[in-house]
């Protein structure tokens, strides 16, 4: 965070609500207590400007460290100490210095009072330049590669303007519900926007769909989730949202009967494409009656999305981008097209209508027979198949056709049920040859599917 993002929490009242958990709330005077005191904890740990990395399982205490390091002017690297690759994160960043768990239990025994707006400044001329990276952001892992995304403020900045002149409003009054990890790029921006609307933060320690429909219930306005979460939170016990205007719905492909299973509760879902590289959604658009599954929205203000041509696949531009990905000595450029563009994984196509519909990734393309098979759409199909619950398609060698279909569910249909919708709804080279049953799909902490994983999950033949 610059000098500007910085002033920004400096510029709220002295007892607005800033940051709220279960259990727990900080007015925006007691967080920039908690962040001058961590600050100066932190402050003689590495020289000026080099990262800071903060690492300690509590959500809100990532929050806290994040925004001290960025009061110093320092790139902050937000971990969970849970992650298998944090010792590449930390190769790749070369951090100067750390904040764990014990400063946050220091920072917290300390006597402190309200810090009013006028009295919380940054040290001097340490702020971050907008160009130079405000966060080092390790992406979700699905491509199997440990990768850090360099994010600088003004990227930041950039995706804040075009996301909230594209979603519902966000006001002073409002709370925005965040029920992912914090140090994923889901949160962050979500952070960055309610900083820059001095709207109040609320964060889970860990998923809970009966807390989460609590704190909706409570009066969230907005609210952040991944597709695998929608189910868990229809089926809590609570009373309706209160003043919901947004459940934002991110992180991977949105299903059918997820979709229509929160309409018919007259929740407001809106469904965002992005990533980590790209500080959030590019892409955002409201769940209608017009809405169908890979359905996005239209690109956001900024974001330039072209499709190529040969393959279908995605590249974005626009002011939103990270710098490149992080190397020794944070020099930009590593992961960009030499005209500055990120080339995604996924592969979609832009609709007559404006919008945006992603027909899976790139390396997820499955050649059986000659024939480019996405998994996506042929997975959204066989989930609508009644009692075959969560779908996975791959592929497995095949003499004949170099790469047969194979469906894994999870529910209690019987296979041949499956396959007989299969032979209903799909063309014959999307159908799968093998249905097998599974006690589960593998997926990450943010609930995307482990694509790489399924292949053990297959017989040994």
């Amino acid at each position: 965070m610059t000098a500007g993002p910085v002033a920004r929490l400096a510029r709220w009242p002295d007892a607005a609500a800033a940051l709220a958990w279960p259990g727990g709330e900080l007015s925006y005077g007691e967080l920039r207590a908690r962040v001058a005191a961590l600050a100066g904890l932190a402050a003689g740990r590495g020289a000026p400007g080099t990262p800071l990395a903060v690492i300690t399982p509590s959500r809100v205490d990532l929050v806290l460290g994040t925004l001290a390091a960025l009061w110093l002017g320092r790139p902050a690297l937000p971990l969970d100490p849970s992650r298998g690759d944090i010792d590449a994160c930390l190769a790749a960043c070369e951090p100067g210095g750390f904040l764990e768990p014990a400063d946050f239990a220091q920072a917290v025994a300390g006597r402190l009072a309200r810090v009013e707006g006028g009295a919380f400044l940054p040290p001097g001329e340490a702020a971050v330049a907008p160009d130079r990276p405000a966060l080092l952001v390790p992406t979700s892992g699905t491509g199997g590669t440990t990768r850090v995304a360099m994010l600088p403020a003004a990227a930041l900045d950039a995706h804040v303007v075009a996301s909230m002149a594209a979603l519902p409003s966000l006001g002073p009054a409002d709370r925005w519900l965040v029920c992912l990890p914090a140090n994923t790029i889901g949160a962050l921006a979500a952070s960055w926007r309610t900083l820059t609307a001095g709207a109040c933060l609320a964060l889970l320690e860990r998923f809970d769909a009966t807390e989460a429909r609590g704190l909706m219930a409570a009066g969230a306005s907005h609210v952040s989730v991944v597709p695998a979460m929608l189910d868990a939170l229809a089926d809590a016990p609570g009373p309706p949202p209160r003043g919901l205007r947004c459940l934002l719905s991110g992180g991977g492909p949105l299903s059918q009967r997820a979709a229509d299973s929160a309409r018919a509760r007259d929740w407001p879902l809106w469904q965002g494409w992005g990533m980590t590289e790209t500080c959030a959604h590019v892409a955002v658009g409201r769940v209608d009656e017009t809405w169908h599954e890979g359905v996005i929205g239209p690109p956001v203000t900024g974001a330039q999305l072209t499709v190529d041509p040969g393959h279908s696949r995605l590249t974005i531009g626009g002011p939103m981008l990270m710098s490149g990905y992080a190397r020794p000595g944070l020099a930009p450029g590593a992961g960009l097209t030499p005209d500055g563009r990120f080339a995604s994984a996924d592969v979609g196509e832009l609709l007559d209508d404006g919008r945006l519909r992603i027909l899976g990734r790139a390396d997820d393309i499955i050649v059986t027979g000659g024939v480019n098979v996405a998994p996506g759409p042929v997975e959204d199909v066989l989930a609508r198949c009644p009692g075959a619950g969560e779908v996975a398609v791959t592929g497995q060698p095949d003499p004949r056709w170099g790469m047969s279909l194979v469906a894994l569910y999870t529910g209690p249909a019987p296979a041949a049920a499956i396959e007989a919708w299969a032979r209903a709804q799909l063309a014959s080279e999307q159908r799968p040859r093998r249905f097998l049953h599974v006690g589960a799909l593998p997926r990450n902490a943010m609930g995307k599917l482990l694509r790489g994983e399924l292949g053990r999950l297959l017989p040994r033949e």
